[in-house]
């Protein structure tokens, strides 16, 4: 059974892959992965473009969010990025061009620049989340909680076997 949301092709894996046989399961397993997550990748740029963000960028400010107001330090915005590669530095620079984000000097440590959101930040920050919150309802026709919940704690097994 093929199901089509904004995540799942119409076609599995292996017909996507143009690959009959795989070593393993696992191979398998892993593969499509990959796959699922370079698909939900483009997508969440397709639905980002519009607003001139990108979602390294939506990342950065979604953390700031969580912040509650409070600033951070370029390095502690690192350590949260999905995307550990990415530059963190001219990312915030990007945003600090488009006005979502500043820089302010530590108080405490004067070599140390934090990062907060703006108040155009906030707002746009939390108009986009709305947007993926609206698209990530869409994967609850594929995953039941349940199913989520499972494949959330293989995944974790998976991750806790990585440097």
């Amino acid at each position: 059974m093929h199901i089509k949301c904004a995540y799942i092709c119409a076609v599995k894996t292996p017909e996507a892959l143009h690959m009959s046989s795989f070593a393993s399961p696992q191979e398998q397993l892993a593969l499509t992965v990959l796959h699922t997550a370079s698909k939900m990748l483009n997508h969440h740029r397709a639905l980002l473009k519009p607003h001139g963000i990108t979602p390294e960028q939506f990342n950065i400010l979604r953390i700031l969010r969580g912040q509650h107001g409070q600033p951070l330090a370029l390095r502690d915005i690192s350590g949260r990025m999905i995307d550990r590669n990415s530059n963190t530095s001219r990312l915030v620079d990007k945003l600090t061009a488009k006005g979502l984000v500043r820089r302010e000097t530590c108080p405490n440590d004067r070599r140390r620049v934090d990062i907060a959101l703006t108040e155009e930040g906030l707002t746009l920050t939390t108009n986009l989340k709305a947007l993926m919150d609206e698209n990530m309802r869409a994967l609850q026709s594929v995953w039941s909680e349940e199913r989520a919940r499972k494949a959330i704690d293989l995944l974790d097994a998976w991750n806790e076997t990585q440097p």
